[in-house]
């Protein structure tokens, strides 16, 4: 595999793949090469027909996490699943450092492609994923994710057997350094409980261990790039908006949660700060009221939502207390135990009341961007 000299403009976004000769183009690029696609996302550009085409699309979108994303490339080098099954899209999101690099670097992998998307933001790398994707399914897996050797075995016997819209499984942490004394396990995991099942409509999949079926993707016209993270400024709810649309649009449609089909997430030393615990569930907080929120023909006034405020700041001072002077030790061993599991909660409300105030005096769609 030759991905270190492209020659596709940039500007316009490119994907390179691999010489596998199961993954052959009919395109071309400068140097004469056949396996190099230059479609927009949204052109009018088709995907080739191929003899045989993968089950399972693999898209790792990216941004300035080349140290990451090595990581991750190497837990989809020992899958288990044929490689003739799947296919992996790095998506790179403007990043400047050697990302780059690091993806051609993994010529024993040779059912990976690099793609570039230069528009800023998760939802359009996802969305130049599953353009580019041939797979029947498109699975998305954060880049700072490992995946377990069976990970893709497991969705391949999910979608052989029940073919939902939607499916996913939970993660568990893993950590570059020290954990501190009061950081729970939990803290960085999402778990669903042991059942295989299809979820409840008040549900939904974590985007960093997801798989959709291509054909609803297209027919639904992707993410809300409105949503999601953009470069270095924290964004949510994006695959949230996706599974919302999907159950609204296709209500017969399952969406489908694995408990064996796992991956574990990196917890970085900055994420076992109460600072960015705090900053997270405010950010949350804000976009949960963008993505929930409901029309009423009677919104609150301005003055009401006001007084919810005030009364919100003054639990969460009480708590902030309490998490000193009386809180109980069985349970929370320290005060950031409480602190995290109990009164970080106002915080996530005051993120809904803060939108919910702004909506009032003009028609909010997303937040302001938080450095």
């Amino acid at each position: 595999m030759d991905i270190r000299s492209p020659c596709c403009d940039a500007a316009q976004g490119c994907c390179i793949s691999s010489d596998s000769p199961r993954q052959a183009r009919n395109t071309q690029d400068c140097s004469g090469r056949s396996d190099r696609i230059t479609s927009r996302p949204g052109s009018d550009t088709q995907h080739p027909e191929s003899l045989t085409l993968p089950m399972i699309s693999v898209v790792v979108c990216t941004y300035n996490r080349a140290d990451l994303l090595e990581g991750a490339l190497e837990s989809l080098c020992e899958q288990t699943l044929h490689p003739s099954e799947f296919e992996v899209i790095v998506v790179d999101n403007n990043s400047t450092d050697n990302t780059h690099e690091v993806v051609a670097g993994f010529d024993r992998l040779e059912n990976l492609r690099y793609c570039t998307e230069t528009r800023q933001g998760l939802s359009h790398a996802r969305n130049r994923g599953w353009h580019e994707a041939r797979g029947e399914y498109v699975g998305y897996l954060d880049d700072d994710c490992k995946a377990p050797t069976d990970w893709l075995t497991v969705a391949s016997d999910v979608i052989g057997r029940l073919s939902p819209a939607v499916f996913g499984g939970p993660y568990s942490p893993f950590y570059s350094a020290p954990r501190p004394a009061w950081f729970r396990d939990r803290y960085g995991s999402s778990h669903k409980g042991e059942e295989a099942r299809a979820l409840a409509q008040n549900e939904y999949l974590s985007g960093g261990n997801v798989f959709f079926r291509r054909s609803l993707l297209e027919e639904l016209n992707g993410f809300d790039p409105r949503f999601g993270m953009r470069g270095d400024s924290l964004g949510y709810g994006e695959e949230t908006v996706m599974q919302r649309r999907i159950r609204a649009s296709r209500p017969h449609e399952v969406i489908y949660y694995a408990p064996t089909l796992g991956v574990y997430h990196l917890v970085p030393p900055r994420k076992m700060t109460l600072r960015w615990i705090a900053r997270h569930r405010f950010v949350d907080g804000r976009y949960s009221h963008l993505v929930f929120r409901r029309d009423t023909t009677t919104p609150p006034s301005r003055a009401q939502v006001l007084r919810v405020m005030v009364r919100t700041v003054f639990d969460f001072s009480l708590d902030m207390a309490r998490s000193v002077f009386k809180r109980d030790p069985a349970q929370y061993p320290y005060a950031q135990n409480y602190l995290c599991e109990h009164a970080f909660v106002h915080l996530r409300e005051l993120g809904q009341l803060y939108e919910r105030l702004k909506g009032l005096s003009k028609e909010t769609t997303v937040p302001d961007r938080t450095p």
